[in-house]
């Protein structure tokens, strides 16, 4: 039982912090899907990048894919959330409440910076993560959201 209350109240102070992290992120920037530099993933619908990170098996390429988060007070995180999966901080702390309880897989792994995420999506095969465009690094590529670049105007992942 004490593992449980560390483990709500860890919890509840992330999802306290995600609250206020939006705002940061509120001046339009992009948040772009990477993957490693030569990996054959490089296009994916909503739907399969929604049901990546809501903890479904998604193989796209012949590669299944392993999400990682951008660290919880982040404002890239907060965005994420509320632009792909549609939900407040809230209501993604009780979706994978919900789904431990249930026994059913856990939440994707979250690194502490945007650097590990380029590491990690760089090194690790079948890894996808999430950067700002300005984060994007030599060993990593970007991947097109229902056939649209993120360079592109139509780019469907900009924050509100």
């Amino acid at each position: 039982m004490p593992a449980l209350k560390i483990f709500l109240v860890t919890l509840v102070v992330a999802l306290a912090a995600l609250v206020r992290a939006p705002a940061a992120l509120a001046d339009g920037k992009k948040l772009v899907l990477v993957v490693a530099k030569g990996s054959p993933v490089n296009n994916l619908s909503r739907s399969e990048l929604k049901r990546c990170f809501t903890g479904e098996q998604v193989t796209v390429a012949g590669k299944t894919l392993v999400p990682f988060n951008a660290a919880p007070n982040s404002p890239e995180r907060a965005a994420f959330d509320q632009v792909v999966l549609g939900m407040t901080p809230d209501e993604v702390g009780r979706f994978w409440i919900d789904r431990k309880v249930r026994g059913q897989s856990a939440a994707p792994r979250s690194l502490p910076s945007a650097a590990h995420v380029a590491k990690v999506a760089a090194k690790f095969p079948g890894a996808i993560g999430y950067l700002t465009a300005d984060q994007l690094t030599s060993d990593i590529q970007a991947v097109s959201l229902d056939g649209v670049a993120y360079g592109d105007p139509r780019y469907p992942l900009v924050v509100p």
